[in-house]
C-alpha cells in the first residue's frame, strides 16, 4: 500500500474507534472529558482532541477528533449543525457557552449518517428544534438509532433558518453521499459548508471510500453540477469541510494532517471534473469492446486519474471502478 493508502486506512480505523468510544457518553461526564492530544499515525505533530475556530463574525467551526461541524451565534440564539455524538455534543455546548449565554435554538442535520448526526439529546432537552431534509426523516424512521434525535422540521428542496440577522440555508440537490445530504450556505458570510463530498483545502473527500455503500454514483455528476451552479450564482468563494484532510506535509515530506478548516470553492469544480472523467474513461473502455470484467484492471494498471486522488490506492480504485462499470452498464 502507498503512504496515502495507509493514511486512508488509519483514518477509517480512528473514525470507527472514536465513534465507538464516544457513543452513549452521559451528559454529566462532559466536564470530565479531557482534551488529550491526538497523534496521527505517521505524523510528528500532535493535535488537540477538539478545537473551536472563529471563521467569520458569529460563525464558528467546531472540530472533534477528525470531524467538524459549524455553529452560528446570534443575539437571539445559536444555530448548530451535526452534533456527531454525545461526548462531542457536550463539549460543543460547553464551547458555545464560553462564547455566548444564548441557547442552541436549532440543530440542522447535513445527512443521515449516524457518525455525524448522533448525540443531540442534550440540545433537544434544552428546547432546540431539529431540522432535516425529508428523506433523512424517512431514513431515521425506517432505520432508527436511539442516539439520533428525530427532526421536528422537515423540508423538500430548500429550507432556511433565520435568527438574529443571520441564517443557515439548506439546499437539497438530489442523492449523493446518501439519499438526503444537503449543502449549507451561511449568511451573510456567504460560506458553503460541505459534508463528506468535497473536503477543503485540497478537495479530498469521502467519495474515495468504497466501503460507504450509500454513494449514489449515478447522480454524482448532476449533484456537483448543481452545487457548482450555486457557487457561481452566489459568488461563493470559500468552502468549509466536515473532516480533517490527510496528505503529505509539505514541510516534512511525511504523511500527516493538512491544517485548514476552509478552502477555495474551486474544490467543487474539481470534484465535478473528477466524477465526469471517471465515468467517461469507463464508458470509453466499454465502447472499445473491452469486457466489463476487464475494465477495472486495465484502468488501474494504467493508473488512470491517479494524479487527481490524494493517497491513490490501486485496490480501492479497483472497487470504485467496478462500481462505475456497473453504473455504465445498468444505470445503477
Amino acid at each position: 500500500m502507498t503512504w496515502g493508502a495507509d493514511i486512508m486506512h488509519c483514518v477509517a480505523t480512528l473514525f470507527l474507534s472514536c465513534f465507538m468510544l464516544m457513543s452513549g457518553v452521559a451528559l454529566g461526564q462532559a466536564n470530565s472529558v479531557q482534551d488529550v492530544p491526538l497523534l496521527f499515525p505517521g505524523s510528528n505533530n500532535p493535535m488537540k482532541k477538539w478545537q473551536t475556530e472563529r471563521i467569520a463574525e458569529g460563525v464558528y467551526g467546531f472540530r472533534y477528533t477528525f470531524y467538524r461541524n459549524i455553529f452560528i451565534v446570534t443575539d437571539e440564539g445559536v444555530i448548530a449543525t451535526d452534533p456527531m455524538n454525545a461526548e462531542a455534543a457536550a463539549v460543543m455546548r460547553r464551547e458555545i457557552r464560553q462564547i455566548t449565554p444564548q441557547p442552541v435554538r436549532f440543530v440542522s442535520y447535513s445527512h443521515s449518517h449516524w457518525d455525524h448526526v448522533s448525540g443531540g439529546k442534550l440540545f433537544k432537552e434544552e428546547g432546540a428544534s431539529f431540522v432535516a431534509q425529508e428523506g433523512c426523516a424517512e431514513h431515521f424512521a425506517e432505520n432508527p438509532q436511539p442516539d439520533v434525535v428525530a427532526p421536528d422540521i422537515t423540508y423538500g428542496d430548500r429550507f432556511e433558518i433565520e435568527l438574529g440577522g443571520k441564517s443557515l440555508e439548506m439546499l437539497y440537490f438530489g442523492p449523493s453521499h446518501d439519499s438526503c445530504l444537503v449543502v449549507m450556505v451561511i449568511k451573510p458570510a456567504n460560506l458553503l459548508f460541505m459534508v463528506d463530498t468535497a473536503n477543503p483545502p485540497d478537495g479530498w473527500a469521502m467519495f474515495y471510500n468504497p466501503a460507504v455503500s450509500e454513494d449514489r454514483v449515478w447522480h454524482m455528476v448532476p449533484f456537483f453540477a448543481r452545487v457548482q451552479a450555486l457557487v457561481e450564482a452566489r459568488g461563493i468563494e470559500t468552502v468549509i469541510g466536515a473532516h480533517m484532510t490527510m496528505g503529505m506535509d509539505p514541510l516534512t515530506g511525511r504523511p500527516g494532517i493538512i491544517p485548514g478548516t476552509r478552502g477555495p470553492a474551486t474544490v467543487i469544480a474539481e470534484r465535478l471534473a473528477f466524477w465526469s472523467a471517471l465515468i467517461d474513461v469507463v464508458r470509453a473502455e466499454l465502447a472499445q469492446g473491452i469486457p466489463p470484467g476487464d475494465v477495472p484492471d486495465r484502468l488501474v494498471e494504467r493508473r488512470v486519474l491517479a494524479e487527481r486522488i490524494s493517497g491513490y490506492d490501486p485496490e480501492k480504485m479497483h472497487i470504485l471502478l467496478r462500481r462505475i462499470t456497473s453504473y455504465a452498464i445498468t444505470g445503477e
